[in-house]
Parts: structure tokens; C-alpha cells; sequence
């Protein structure tokens, strides 16, 4: 189905912003498979990627990308058509995904756990005829529930999966790609070119569109602040289908040369080993799996001297200083969403002061902005709404030009929903979500500050600090903790804690309820939607 009508773009919005992005050379006219296809001739023989089954080179990464291609058209497609991915890391998915770019077609990636209903919506909204399943058997079962109801003509799944009806296992679908096709221009770089759907916590997940520019953008100016080459060893640990896994992942060593490992089921263990066996140079981590791996014994027995470089995303400053000892020479930070990737990180000049207490300086070419409630534009190291724009920020939300409007100012800026303030020096620090506030008797307590606080606490493994109705204050404050011994912990000892390091008493929370785990979203952010309803059904009144 070619797609018509897809919202708001930089280039229809913001015509003269788009102009400036190519006359700075942010932006250029080659789509992604062009620019791939300058890398692979450079970087033939080269390992391009390695997965728990087999390793591919640039070249013939290359030759299975074409014939993916040509068996994709082969099926009726045409230019603009969206290609749905369901998967975890695997050398096919990065097949597929280049397989479309190849002949113009569009790529729309799920997540393997994403819901029955997610994965229904979402096929339900993109109307592709074409789907790919690269997941495990119980992933599987969900895509195909899918695709029967909604009737897809077109499914291809893995070789280690075993074909159901109207189903075509890999390499049978690759025999439809040989031959050639004549050529077609392409819609061009500004044109819809994939879709990464948010792990929202409650509704459909909102199909966030990028164009070959914005999306190239982001992986280049990232790898060229972080220094990646052809010689690095990128380990890609994060789950399928995600920004951090596609335009900061996959794309990053198809547009650099450089040799990326899979990993395919995530443990802290098995990415320490993939370190070991692989000499990794440059690993990517969010703060759950960072944590992960800071918490596994197996660190302490594992050389890492291999790993020169890398994001450690969102953490406490004391664990940016635990994986710079432990784990990584240079752990950089940064701050960005699927909206707009890596709009703030580190760069290698940088040195390690400003980096262990920011999430770094905004891209080149990116911008910052920081405002109150009214809009008024806030002065270094006021706190207020975080606004990003730039060659990064994505083209609006799929079909949905109203949701698109209401998240985007006159002035292309994209409305994060976060609190945060910039340096004189240029340096953005993440405070909070902006709903997540907890306000008690006119008094603002920031719940982020608070869990950077505790999560040092030698007996705590985890910690989300969330909102507690209260009749006379408004709200009050309750740590939900993980401790490493499965025991509980007294509120006072947690107070205590804080007290010695001296935080001041209105930071401390009122009551702790400890968790085996927490409610997450596919990108593993805490659900403290449901956190808090656990913690209200079970807090006494005399408690509370």
C-alpha cells in the first residue's frame, strides 16, 4: 500500500529549515541503500556483521540484500510500500532492512515483544502486504495470530523456523530474487524511509517516521563524535526494533565499515563473554542493562581493556564512574529518543569532567531549548520543558498529523515532555520526566534526584521513587526498591543513608516498599503507571 497522506515533515513545514540542512551538509540527496553500497565497495572483504549462527561479509551482505530486494518486488510492491520486521538481532533482519532500501521500499521494525494486540495495530495501520518473522518460536505465535487476522499475503519467516502455511521460509524467498529489475527512481532523501514504533505504557504505539537524511544524519554525526572506524568492533546488545538498536545500531556500522556483533538474547553474562571472545571496542547500553552488567559477578573476571568506548546511558554519577573504572575507557552519555536520536551526547574531545555530570552537547547542527510553562526561553542552568530540534528530528507520527501538530512548535522544535537545563558551557542535564513530579505541601521533589540519591545504598539493586496521594499534602514520596538480597529494608536505614550523604530532608522519601521486579515497557522503562497502582493496593491506610 503506497503511503499518501503521512503527516508533517521538515521539508513541508519547515522548508527553509530543510535548506539549511543541506547547505551545511547535514543532509545530502542519496538514500540509504547509496550510501551503504559506497561502504560495502570500499570495505568488500571486511566482516560486516556477526550473529550466533553465521558471520557475512560487506560483500555479500550486499549480494543477499539485492536478491532480498528483488524477491520483495517480485511480490507486487512498489516504491513507498511498507516492509513490517519482526525480530530480534539476527544478520536476516539487517538483510531485509537493507533489502528494502535496495529497491525503495519502506521499513517498518516490531519489536518480538510487543504485544498481540501492538503487533495487530500495527499491521492493521501500515497495511503491508509484506512481513518478515525473525523471532523465537513464542514470538512467533504472536506475529502469526496477527497476520491471520489481518490477512497478510506475504510471510517470510527464518530458516530455523518451520514454515506454517503461506508461509516461505529465507532462503526459498531469496530464490524469488533472482534476476535483475529495471531501474526506478527513488522517491528521494526527504521521503519516508522507516518506522520505529514507541513501547509506549497504555494504547497503540505511535509509528515514528524518519527519512533516509534524518536517519543517516544521526548515525553519522554519532559515530563521528564517538570516533568510530572501520577498525572498531561494535557489540549491539539491544533488543530488535528499537532506535538505539536500528539508527544508532545497524545503521551505524553499514554507514562506517565497521564490524558489528549480534547479540541476540540479552544477559549481562553473555555480552561479557561476546566481549571477551570478539575484542569488542565499542558497546551501546541503556541504564537497566548497564546496571546488568556493573551487578554481575562476571565483570570482575572479564578483560574489557578491548572496550575503548561506548554509551552508558542515564546513569547515577557514581555509576558513570563505575563503568569508566570497570567496564569502558570512555562511557559516553547521551540523551535523545526515537523522535530524535542521539540529540545530545559526548564527543572524544570532550575530556571526562563535563561528560560525568551531562548528557554532553546537542549534535552539530541540533539545538537544545529550554522554556517555562509560559514559553519564555530559561537562562543557563535554569530547569524547564526540554525542546530539540534538528537534522535528527524525525518527520511527524505516522498517519496521525494531529498527535504530529500538537508535538511540534511553529518552529520545528519537538515538545520532549522532559525537564532538564543547559550550562553555560553548552552542556544539557536530564532532570525528570515532566509529569514526574511529586509535589508535597509547595514543596517540588524531583524523583529522579532522589533515585540518583539512593541507588548508590550498597543494599539496593534498583529503585523508582513514585507519588503518594495525601490528603493534607498533596503527595508523598515512596522509594520502590530492589535489594540484592531479596529482604526488606527499613525506611530509617534509607533516610539514614541519605542524611549522611547530606541530602536535604525533603528529599527523603516517606515510605519504601520493596519489589521483586518492576513493571516495564519493551525499552525497559519503568511503568511507574503501574508501580504506583501496586503500591496503592497494598500500602495500608494506617501506612499511608
Amino acid at each position: 500500500m503506497t503511503i499518501d497522506t503521512l503527516g508533517l515533515s521538515i521539508t513541508a513545514a519547515q522548508p527553509t529549515l530543510a535548506q539549511h540542512y543541506y547547505e551545511r551538509g547535514y543532509w545530502n540527496e542519496e538514500d540509504l541503500w547509496a550510501s551503504f553500497d559506497a561502504v560495502a565497495s570500499r570495505q568488500m572483504d571486511r566482516i560486516a556483521f556477526v550473529d550466533e549462527r553465521r558471520t557475512i561479509r560487506f560483500d555479500e551482505l550486499r549480494q543477499e540484500a539485492r536478491r532480498f530486494g528483488r524477491a520483495a518486488r517480485s511480490c507486487g510492491l512498489v516504491g513507498g510500500d511498507i516492509v513490517v520486521i519482526h525480530g530480534r538481532n539476527c544478520i536476516e533482519a539487517v538483510v531485509a532492512m537493507l533489502g528494502c532500501w535496495s529497491v525503495d521500499l519502506v521499513v517498518a521494525l516490531v519489536p518480538p515483544m510487543f504485544s498481540l494486540r501492538n503487533v495487530a495495530s500495527i499491521l492493521e495501520n501500515t497495511g503491508s502486504s509484506l512481513v518478515v518473522g525473525l523471532g523465537e518460536p513464542h514470538d512467533m505465535e504472536r506475529l502469526r495470530d496477527a497476520t491471520r487476522a489481518r490477512g497478510v499475503e506475504h510471510c517470510v519467516v527464518a530458516d530455523w523456523t518451520v514454515p506454517d502455511s503461506g508461509e516461505q521460509g529465507w532462503k526459498q524467498f531469496l530464490r524469488r530474487g533472482i534476476g535483475e529489475l529495471p531501474h526506478t527512481p527513488g522517491r528521494g532523501a526527504d521521503a519516508l524511509n522507516l518506522l520505529i514504533f514507541s513501547s509506549g505504557t497504555t494504547g497503540v504505539p505511535k509509528g515514528v517516521m524518519h527519512s533516509a537524511n534524518t536517519a543517516r544524519y544521526a548515525a553519522r554525526a554519532f559515530a563521528d563524535l564517538h570516533g568510530i572506524e572501520p577498525g572498531d568492533v561494535y557489540l549491539i546488545v539491544l533488543q530488535f526494533g528499537f532506535v538505539a538498536s536500528s539508527i544508532l545500531g545497524v545503521l551505524v556500522p553499514l554507514l562506517t565499515g565497521c564490524t558489528s556483533i549480534l547479540q541476540r538474547h540479552w544477559s549481562a553474562e553473555g555480552m561479557l563473554e561476546l566481549i571477551g571472545k570478539h575484542r569488542a571496542s565499542y558497546i551501546f547500553l541503556m541504564p537497566t542493562h548497564a546496571i546488568d552488567v556493573l551487578s554481575s559477578e562476571q565483570l570482575n573476571r572479564t578483560d574489557c581493556a578491548s572496550v575503548r568506548r561506548g554509551v552508558v546511558a542515564g546513569l547515577s554519577e557514581a555509576h558513570r564512574q563505575d563503568a569508566r573504572q570497570r567496564l569502558c575507557a570512555t562511557p559516553f552519555p547521551m540523551y535523545g529518543m526515537s523522535e530524535s536520536p542521539a540529540h545530545v551526547t559526548g564527543a572524544m574531545a570532550n575530556g571526562w569532567e563535563p561528560l560525568r555530570r551531562s548528557e554532553g552537547r546537542p549534535l552539530p547542527g541540533a539545538e537544545v531549548l529550554i522554556r517555562d510553562d509560559q514559553g519564555k526561553k530559561l537562562s543557563p542552568g535554569e530547569k524547564g520543558n526540554v525542546l530539540v530540534r534538528g537534522p535528527n528530528r524525525f518527520l511527524g507520527y505516522f498517519r496521525d498529523a494531529e498527535l504530529s501538530e500538537q508535538s511540534l512548535t511553529g518552529e520545528g522544535y519537538f515538545k520532549t515532555g522532559d525537564i532538564g537545563f543547559v550550562d553555560a558551557a553548552g552542556f544539557m542535564s536530564f532532570v525528570s520526566r515532566s509529569k514526574d513530579i511529586i509535589r508535597r505541601g509547595g514543596v517540588t521533589v524531583v524523583p529522579s534526584d532522589v533515585e540518583a540519591a539512593l541507588r548508590p545504598h550498597p543494599r539496593l539493586s534498583d529503585v523508582a521513587v513514585i507519588a503518594v496521594p495525601d490528603a493534607r499534602l498533596g503527595e508523598r514520596a515512596c522509594a520502590c526498591v530492589i535489594t540484592r538480597d531479596g529482604k526488606g529494608i527499613e525506611l530509617e536505614e534509607l533516610t539514614r543513608f541519605l542524611e549522611e550523604q547530606s541530602y536535604a530532608p525533603y528529599m527523603w522519601p516517606e515510605y519504601v516498599y520493596r519489589c521483586e521486579s518492576f513493571p516495564r515497557t519493551p525499552s525497559l522503562k519503568v511503568k511507574k503507571n503501574e508501580l504506583a497502582e501496586e503500591v496503592l493496593a497494598n500500602l495500608s491506610e494506617r501506612e499511608r
